[in-house]
């Protein structure tokens, strides 16, 4: 009984360890382009002006989302205040956009903790990479109290 509890010990110890290096390979080619782009582009969407979205989002997301959708999102994210700090940058997992007919491309996604005017703010954003260091934002998500009913 004693050998079985060390071995299921050893396998939880050898797959937890496992999962951890996939992930850290996973966001490594991603720290040193995704993050600063990240921390520049989050506080201009945070001005929560459509037309700034616009530059931003993937054109592939644009053309599924009306213009008028943009505008009510922007006004209703707009409760949240204005970015005050961003605390941490942590990298989520990594998946594909699969958009276009026989093109997959990467999509990253990080989950941030920030301060807004309005609180805390758990923001969760993917990045659309484009290829050579260029990304564009494929989705976002902001989790605050002040958007709550």
């Amino acid at each position: 009984m004693k050998k079985l509890i060390i071995y299921i010990l050893c396998v939880l110890i050898c797959a937890f360890s496992g999962l951890f290096i996939y992930k850290k390979m996973q966001a490594s080619p991603y720290e040193q382009t995704a993050v600063p782009y990240i921390k520049e582009v989050l506080p201009l969407i945070s001005t929560w002006q459509p037309e700034l979205l616009d530059d931003y989002m993937a054109t592939e997301v644009l053309e599924r989302v009306l213009p008028s959708a943009r505008i009510n999102l922007m006004e209703t994210l707009s409760r949240i205040g204005e970015l005050e700090k961003i605390d941490k940058v942590q990298f989520k997992y990594k998946s594909a956009a699969n958009e276009l007919p026989d093109v997959t491309r990467p999509v990253v996604t990080y989950q941030l903790d920030t301060l807004y005017s309005s609180g805390e703010v758990k923001v969760t954003i993917s990045l659309l990479d484009k290829g050579d260091g260029a990304f564009s934002v494929y989705r976002f998500n902001f989790q605050s109290e002040a958007l709550t009913p």
